[in-house]
């Protein structure tokens, strides 16, 4: 399994006190904006709640991988550390 893959399924089993707990949400929208820098032209990020997260990481994880591998690698790395 990859991080991505990893780090997808853990958001999803998030609840919403889960995404509260220590600012999880936000480290995933930061995570979420660098990774659409890194994947390039094509996404905007829209104000979605928390639990819709997982997806856009999936997506934007995905093509960031694609364009920059070990940029995005150790982003997705960082996040599932502090996502723990």
């Amino acid at each position: 399994m990859t991080d991505l893959e990893r780090l997808v399924r853990r958001l999803r089993g998030l609840t919403s006190r889960g995404w509260r707990t220590n600012d999880r949400a936000a480290v995933v929208r930061r995570l979420a904006a660098d990774l659409v820098a890194i994947g390039g032209e094509g996404h905007l990020l829209p104000e979605l709640p928390d639990h819709a997260l997982a997806d856009v990481i999936a997506v934007v994880g995905t093509d960031a991988l694609a364009a920059d591998e070990p940029a995005a690698s150790k982003l997705l790395a960082a996040a599932l550390e502090a996502t723990r």
